[in-house]
């Protein structure tokens, strides 16, 4: 027996069904989902009556698990490979974007087929993102089932599939951080946090997080920030300035070479 969570029509509330798979098609695979991660565009899909995807739904799209089963032509992983999910993979060589080497802006994703249906009434189910991890198994591309080392604990690795990426992303391509600068990381939660990884990684020198939280900071600390700054105790603009070398030095601001907020 396979279940999910099913949002099943607008103003309904989400409810674990029973669900039936196809067979993965063509560069296709199929994952026994061991872990997904929470994040707020399931809750948007929700509060927004569907986010325009035709309903019944089934959510989630931040999963890690295993390999069970691939379809015809499939080469990138095998049954038994421990995978993470990815929500959006690039063509690699059929859009305008990919041709000039710019995958981050694909205009062609690869993604599977939609093979899921609620056992109720048979319905086709819409994965969220192509994804459907609030599931016992999902069916997705090829591409979008990410090979991660066996060593990596699944309920980590399922956060790579979006959270991660996003913060990690936003240092490292979005507004790509330089060696040796200044950044400052405006909320420490969860994305806010792979900022600050993202940011080491590039080789910031300087990196300044802000809340309002204690636990927060000190997890901040941990992950790589150089200096911390308590919003609640006066002008946190003032603090990351002093921090920073003082009025007109600091970090520029969004979409400089050196500042990433959260």
């Amino acid at each position: 027996m396979t279940r999910g969570v099913v949002y099943a029509e607008a103003g309904a509330k989400p409810a674990v069904e029973e669900i039936t798979l196809d067979a993965p098609g063509p560069h296709e695979v199929q994952v026994r989902v061991e872990a997904s991660g929470l994040c707020h565009t399931d809750v948007h899909v929700v509060e927004t009556g569907g986010w325009g995807m035709p309903f019944p739904i089934l959510l989630g799209h931040e999963g890690a698990g295993v390999v069970e089963e691939v379809g015809d032509g499939v080469t990138e992983v095998a049954p038994g490979d421990r995978v993470v999910i990815a929500w959006r993979a690039p063509c690699g060589d059929s859009c305008p974007s990919c041709r000039r080497g710019d995958p981050r802006r694909c205009s062609n994703n690869l993604r599977g087929r939609r093979r899921l249906h609620r056992a109720a009434d048979g319905a086709l189910l819409t994965a969220v993102l192509r994804c459907g991890t609030f599931a016992d198994r999902t069916i997705v591309h090829e591409a979008c089932a990410v090979r991660v080392p066996e060593e990596l604990p699944v309920e980590q690795a399922c956060l790579l599939a979006c959270g991660f990426s996003t913060g990690a992303g936003a240092a490292l391509w979005a507004t790509p951080v330089r060696p040796g600068s200044a950044v400052a990381v405006i909320g420490c939660g969860g994305v806010g946090l792979a900022v600050i990884q993202g940011a080491r990684l590039a080789g910031a020198e300087r990196i300044v997080a802000v809340d309002v939280a204690q636990q927060k900071l000190a997890a901040a600390q941990e992950l790589g920030a150089t200096e911390v700054v308590d919003a609640t105790a006066g002008d946190p603009v003032g603090q990351v300035r002093e921090l920073t070398g003082g009025v007109g030095v600091g970090v520029p601001s969004r979409g400089g070479a050196s500042d990433v907020e959260q």
